[in-house]
């Protein structure tokens, strides 16, 4: 068992690096977009877990649009001190919200990545 909890908390510290990675090669808000969205190790098939953080967002009277513009655009550190959030798992969140926004509402999709 400790195995296993040693391997997935591995495995999530490599994927909060590559994320770290893929934001800094990336300068601007859609450039850092089009990167979450085509990297296809980010996908989060787990609808429960956002409609859960939807959830848990309203119960704290946090928009969910700022939250996910905020992920992709603060730096990490700044996001967790203003958040009080694993910043990786929220960027994980956000790219279920763009690419469900994108499927079955493409006007605010181009209005969010618009600004």
């Amino acid at each position: 068992m400790q195995n296993i909890l040693s391997f997935l908390t591995y495995k999530q510290q490599k994927e909060e690096e590559q994320l770290e990675q893929l934001f800094k090669k990336a300068h601007s808000f859609s450039e850092k977009l089009d990167m979450l969205l085509s990297n296809k190790q980010l996908q989060v098939d787990d609808h429960k877990l956002f409609l859960a953080f939807l959830t848990y967002l309203d119960e704290q009277e946090i928009q969910s649009e700022q939250i996910f513009r905020d992920v992709i655009s603060l730096p990490k550190h700044q996001f967790e001190a203003q958040y009080k959030m694993n910043w990786a798992q929220v960027v994980k969140l956000a790219c279920t919200f763009l690419v469900i926004l994108k499927e079955h509402n493409r006007e605010a999709y181009d209005a969010f990545t618009a600004t």
